[in-house]
């Protein structure tokens, strides 16, 4: 679960309206399409990690397959994207806030969530998993829902015809 739910960020939530408003159903074949790209990377992650078994994240294959440079810098690429990723999404979460609180401003609840990531990090690693494995549960029942919502809209469950 937490592994699911962390592959699960902001952006399907918030960039999806987007992405489908510009693109309408066509978005559909580019999720398919990126879907598709993650696929191939993954199958190849599997490989190298049943072909050369280590400890250490995808940095250590850059390192053994490439140079040590290259394996730096695949870290420190993944670390900077993890703490822009960190800050995007309590900027995120500020906004879904300022929807239902539209007085207060966007930054004290980015901050309030960034404080509140902080405090939850700096515990032991078993409530951090108790945690995630929480959060990661309600982004998948969200989706569920959305998807469920979206057929029932699709199939004019629970609707009325509007109009003339």
């Amino acid at each position: 679960m937490i592994g699911l739910g962390g592959t699960i960020g902001t952006g399907l939530f918030m960039g999806s309206g987007i992405a489908i408003g510009y693109a309408g159903p066509a978005a559909i074949v580019s999720y398919m399409i990126a879907g598709l790209a993650a696929l191939i990377v993954v199958f190849s992650l599997s490989e190298m990690a049943v072909a050369h078994p280590a400890a250490g994240s995808f940095g250590v294959y850059a390192e053994a397959y490439l140079n040590p440079w290259a394996g730096f810098m695949v870290r420190y690429t993944y670390w900077l994207a993890q703490v822009i990723a960190i800050g995007g999404e309590a900027v995120a979460a500020g906004a879904y806030m300022t929807y239902w609180f539209p007085g207060i401003p966007v930054w004290i609840w980015s901050i309030g969530f960034a404080g509140s990531l902080l405090y939850v990090n700096s515990r032991s690693v078993a409530n951090f998993g108790t945690f995630e494995y929480w959060f990661a549960l309600i982004k998948v029942v969200a989706i569920v829902c959305f998807i469920i919502l979206g057929m029932a809209a699709i199939f004019g469950i629970g609707t009325a015809p509007v109009g003339l």
